[in-house]
């Protein structure tokens, strides 16, 4: 069976989570950090998650860097009165 696929840019919100697309489930998918960061401290993250409710592996689509993901979701933590496109 082929695994479902969501971009990286899916994950660009304010919560940095996307609900499961498996059908009937009602979790959320969380990047997950591989450990490692760059010479700024800014973590790189898995090309795949896992849902904690289904236990579905999902693929991400690496359409976005981690760099520019984790800057996206800082600026809009940080300006949450702006909307997504002021980010």
């Amino acid at each position: 069976m082929e695994r479902p696929t969501l971009r990286k840019t899916d994950f660009a919100n304010i919560d940095a989570r996307v609900r499961c697309p498996t059908e009937d489930c009602w979790g959320e998918l969380l990047l997950m950090p591989t450990g490692e960061t760059d010479e700024e401290g800014i973590p790189a993250f898995l090309p795949r998650t896992m849902c904690p409710l289904c236990g579905g592996v999902v693929e991400i689509e690496q359409d976005m860097s981690d760099r520019e993901l984790f800057l996206r979701v800082s600026h809009m933590r940080a300006n949450p009165m702006e909307g997504p496109h002021d980010a």
